[in-house]
């Protein structure tokens, strides 16, 4: 892969319960990524990943300059979470905390989420294989997890846009 390597934040916001599984699938895609992606992880009171520059938790300027300049959001179905990646333009890949398996004290996640990918305001997958999916098709279009024009993207995605396409111009050196 040549130029800059696309951002990958990766979000399981602050609640308690540890959120191992998500850690997991992000891990084990990131082991098959080697040096294509740069990933932030922002783990919680799970384990961190081996891979990626894993944080347990983010100032909220923070997030925001990441999310701000990620090419994937991915998050868990926190409603704040969630309001604040759409608000940057994405169209984030969701894994709600599930409390079968300890996530989480209810199903609320999964319920405001289900409602949500129906009218396809978020990406859920149902699985680590589709998860998986989402992030490669990810990585090969850079647009995919974009929100629709129609949604009409934030100034701060706009400029972060501009800035991209800027960055990708070929430099001249000035001659003064």
């Amino acid at each position: 892969m040549t130029g800059p390597r696309p951002l990958v934040l990766v979000t399981v916001g602050t609640d308690h319960h540890p959120f191992t599984r998500l850690i997991g699938w992000v891990d084990r895609w990131l082991a098959r990524q080697g040096e294509n992606v740069e990933a932030v992880v922002q783990h919680g009171s799970a384990a961190p990943p081996r891979f990626g520059r894993a944080t347990p938790y983010l100032e909220h300027a923070e997030f925001l300059r990441l999310a701000g300049s990620a090419q994937i959001v991915v998050c868990h179905g926190g409603p704040a979470t969630i309001a604040e990646c759409r608000r940057l333009g994405h169209l984030p890949i969701v894994v709600p905390r599930h409390p079968d398996f300890g996530e989480h004290v209810d199903d609320h996640q999964m319920r405001f989420c289900g409602r949500l990918a129906a009218k396809g305001m978020v990406r859920v997958p149902r699985d680590e294989d589709e998860f998986w999916k989402l992030l490669d098709t990810g990585l090969h279009d850079p647009m995919a997890y974009e929100l629709p024009i129609d949604d009409e993207p934030p100034v701060a995605a706009t400029v972060r846009r501009f800035a991209d396409m800027v960055a990708a111009l070929p430099h001249k050196t000035d001659p003064r």
